[in-house]
């Protein structure tokens, strides 16, 4: 059987419309069936309430949330976490 596309949060870059400048990563959170990603703009030339990008991502197709266990949410061992803090 074949698996489907996993996606990768790690490998994009997220650029602001407004400035120009490449948005930073500042949260997580499940809506869901999806994992919402949060990135904000870190200058002082953007106010996040009008910049912020949310990316949503298919919580079955998210690579980053299944692997990375210093990410809040994310899960040990190929598991999927709870979206509390890891420790």
């Amino acid at each position: 059987m074949i698996e489907p596309a996993r996606i990768n949060i790690r490998n994009l870059s997220i650029k602001c419309g407004h400035c120009g400048s490449y948005q930073t990563l500042c949260s997580f959170a499940r809506r869901d069936d999806w994992n919402v990603y949060t990135y904000e703009c870190e200058n002082d030339i953007c106010d996040p309430a009008v910049t912020r990008t949310l990316v949503e991502v298919p919580a079955e197709l998210d690579e980053f949330a299944h692997r990375d266990p210093g990410w809040r949410g994310g899960g040990r061992h190929g598991q999927t976490g709870g979206g509390a803090e890891a420790g």
